[in-house]
């Protein structure tokens, strides 16, 4: 029987060590010259296996590696362990993040081998749905023309729980975000009421007006949460909206079953959980608005935002012609703040949605059946 090509059996995974040990036999018997002919290989083909079966045997005939054994550009193991320094002192940042914030040497590919080697690489999510990139939507916005407003309980969070309710830390954030440039803004507060989404909110706007800002064009959005008055049945002269609508053209309501469309605030509360309270300890509340207050001034001023082309908020207002200084807001305690208001010149207070009446300042007088205020 003829034998079988060798470029055609080459190219076969399961009888390439066979193919050669026949070539190699038939070349000792016959002669190169005939095992070539035989095979349809080239002479220096048969000479490569010959010379390797007589150095190794039929070991040396096995498939070897192909890829080189030394790799000059490859990471040294110094490198190696100043990314897993760095990924175990921020574990929730990811390869980009750890080679800009801890100025490492090898590339961010690199990083992500090293991690994925070490299995600390986090598995990404299978999306069910593709999303709608709005990315170059929300770039031709001008700074503040979307704002978006939520609250969180803190309740959900393993490692600052125990802390809360140790030293009595607040409970709830109202955050505050610009859609254009991703500058976050919270409030803090023991409780979820529209007392305190209110003070927070028109806070916040009046800090822009202040600074100068036209928010005539302007549109606020919150979810349908009781705190924004989201509950209501028919629209009132009092309360979160009517405050709101003073400052800005708009305040708008999600519609129904439309989780994406705060997915920017929404986004701030997936990042201060692992990159502050999990990282962080709070020994009492002066110390708890200490590192928030750093926390977010590393947010708006030092921390690129990959989505916007790795600038950080400060960088996209400076782009736009606005001054970075009107980002130093710093998170208030909205306990403290109103127990410190001051309703002496304030006409009598209704409570329900406005900011009622300080309970210490306030005596409550019942004139038959129904309670009313008096300061």
């Amino acid at each position: 029987m003829a034998p079988i090509n060798y470029y055609d059996m080459s190219r076969s995974k399961n009888h390439k060590y066979s193919l050669r040990l026949q070539l190699v036999l038939h070349a000792r018997t016959q002669g190169i010259h005939a095992a070539a002919r035989a095979f349809g290989a080239s002479r220096n083909t048969v000479r490569l296996w010959l010379r390797r079966f007589q150095a190794g045997g039929r070991s040396a005939l096995v498939e070897q590696p192909k890829a080189p054994k030394t790799c000059p550009h490859k990471t040294s193991p110094a490198q190696e362990k100043k990314v897993l320094a760095a990924r175990a002192y921020l574990p929730c940042a990811g390869a980009q993040r750890l080679k800009d914030l801890f100025d490492l040497k090898p590339s961010a590919g690199a990083i992500k081998r090293i991690l994925r080697q070490k299995n600390l690489a986090r598995p990404r999510r299978r999306k069910r749905q593709r999303k709608n990139d709005l990315r170059a939507i929300k770039a031709a916005y001008r700074p503040f023309e979307r704002v978006q407003a939520d609250t969180k309980p803190l309740f959900d969070s393993p490692a600052y729980w125990p802390q809360m309710m140790a030293h009595k830390l607040p409970r709830h954030p109202y955050t505050v975000r610009d859609v254009k440039s991703g500058a976050l803004f919270i409030d803090y507060a023991n409780e979820l009421s529209a007392t305190y989404a209110t003070l927070a909110t028109e806070r916040f706007l009046g800090h822009l007006k202040s600074k100068g800002l036209d928010l005539s064009g302007s549109v606020l959005s919150t979810d349908n949460g009781s705190e924004y008055g989201g509950q209501d049945k028919s629209r009132r002269n009092r309360g979160f909206h009517c405050k709101i609508q003073r400052y800005v053209a708009e305040h708008r309501f999600l519609p129904p079953r439309t989780p994406n469309a705060h997915a920017d605030v929404e986004s701030s509360h997936s990042l201060i959980e692992p990159e502050l309270f999990d990282l962080e300890s709070f020994g009492n509340r002066q110390e708890f608005f200490f590192k928030v207050r750093a926390y977010q001034r590393w947010f708006n001023f030092a921390r690129p935002n990959y989505s916007k082309g790795g600038k950080t908020p400060a960088q996209i207002l400076e782009d736009e012609g606005y001054d970075p200084a009107i980002l130093l807001l710093d998170p208030l305690d909205l306990d403290q703040r109103l127990r410190h208001l001051d309703f002496s010149s304030r006409a009598r207070p209704r409570g329900g949605q406005d900011l009622p009446a300080l309970p210490d300042k306030c005596e409550l007088r019942r004139r038959g059946p129904r309670a009313r205020w008096k300061t």
